[in-house]
């Protein structure tokens, strides 16, 4: 095996050590992990171990093959980097317990490259989504790496925001890096890859089970400049990766959102108790914490914004007062109930279908249409 990659493999394979543990064990062989991992009898005189932990551990160590593990790395095809190699991300050796490896698709940020870490609710709302949309794709205009967790909701918006603005976006996998999970997101796991990078601690045909994610989280929250959280109900993994980013030193932003939303509870939380948090409104508000040279000015326009509105018939009263109702999200439902547009179930399909394939209308989750136009005359 090239150097000790295999034995690095091998002690990530043991899922009752984390890597601080895994650390000292290695530490006390002058950091020879071949050495380490062939004398696993004198573990316990490096670590403390209950009886029970110790027939665990070397349970596992009799079940895994570095050698196996190697070979596995080498097929897939996939980069490579260890604790204490020289493109291990810096950020991640600042943290408690940093990964003790890390697979990876694509390419990693290198050291001057600034990474925020965009976070949210699995469930996005309308609003949610707009905000999402809106910050991811206007940092990644302005070279911000934007980091999340590519998991249902807010993360996969925001890597789409970022890749709209053909800017770049890392994903951190709560599953091997050969495990998609959503499996919805293949076609964004591949684009990510060719515009940032996919990343994972976790070893090849790891399934994404539910104990991975706590544990990736401090990895999102670790490669992270700071952290900006767009969505979160209380008591949820978003509130989870906020209190790695708190323990961590990484600085905070918190997106208010409306008082009736169970998933504004943690945001708004945020912003009312916890000192150091600061409150954005915009990207620009975040931008600026960064940015802070009088040579860099704010781009107020992404590339993903048309230059020229979508096509428009301004003749047409029923499509005008449509685009016009829909400058806030509504459901078709609501829609339909709405005694202003006069229209019957049937012919407002028609008309919202006609709307979306002009480009004057966008569908968000839940069946929320929204226009997209901002002068309406």
């Amino acid at each position: 095996m090239e150097t000790q990659v295999g034995y690095y493999l091998a002690f990530n394979a043991l899922y009752k050590l984390n890597s601080s543990t895994i650390l000292r064990i290695l530490n006390g062989f002058g950091g020879d992990a071949a050495a380490a991992w062939q004398n696993p009898q004198q573990w316990e005189q490096l670590i403390r171990m209950t009886p029970k932990l110790k027939g665990d551990l070397l349970r596992q160590h009799h079940t895994i093959d570095p050698v196996k593990l190697y070979s596995d790395y080498l097929a897939s095809g996939c980069g490579l980097t260890w604790l204490g190699a020289d493109d291990y991300p810096q950020p991640l050796t600042d943290i408690f317990d940093p990964p003790l490896v890390l697979f990876y698709r694509g390419t990693l940020p290198s050291a001057t490259d600034l990474a925020l870490a965009l976070i949210g609710s699995r469930r996005a709302t309308p609003y949610g989504h707009q905000v999402a949309e809106i910050f991811s794709r206007d940092l990644a205009y302005q070279g911000i790496w934007i980091i999340s967790g590519m998991a249902r909701g807010i993360d996969s918006i925001c890597h789409r925001g970022a890749l709209s603005a053909g800017g770049k976006t890392l994903a951190v996998l709560g599953s091997g890096i050969d495990v998609i999970y959503p499996r919805e997101n293949e076609r964004l796991y591949y684009d990510i890859c060719d515009n940032g990078a996919v990343v994972s601690e976790f070893s090849l045909g790891m399934a994404a089970l539910a104990q991975n994610f706590p544990r990736r989280n401090r990895i999102i929250s670790g490669l992270a400049k700071g952290v900006v959280v767009i969505e979160a109900a209380l008591n949820s993994g978003t509130m989870h990766t906020v209190n790695h980013a708190l323990e961590q030193g990484k600085d905070v932003f918190a997106v208010p959102g409306p008082i009736t939303s169970q998933y504004s509870k943690g945001t708004n939380q945020l912003i009312r108790e916890c000192p150091s948090m600061v409150m954005a409104t915009c990207a620009e508000d975040i931008w600026r914490r960064y940015m802070d040279s009088p040579m860099k000015r704010w781009t107020s326009h992404s590339p993903s914004v048309n230059s020229q509105a979508p096509a428009m018939d301004k003749n047409n009263e029923e499509e005008k007062k449509l685009l016009t109702i829909l400058q806030t999200p509504y459901q078709f439902d609501q829609l339909v109930a709405m005694s202003e547009l006069g229209l019957t179930t049937a012919q407002l399909a028609s008309l919202l279908t006609i709307l979306e394939v002009k480009g004057l209308i966008r569908q968000l989750p839940g069946k929320y249409y929204q226009t997209v136009v901002k002068n309406i005359s």
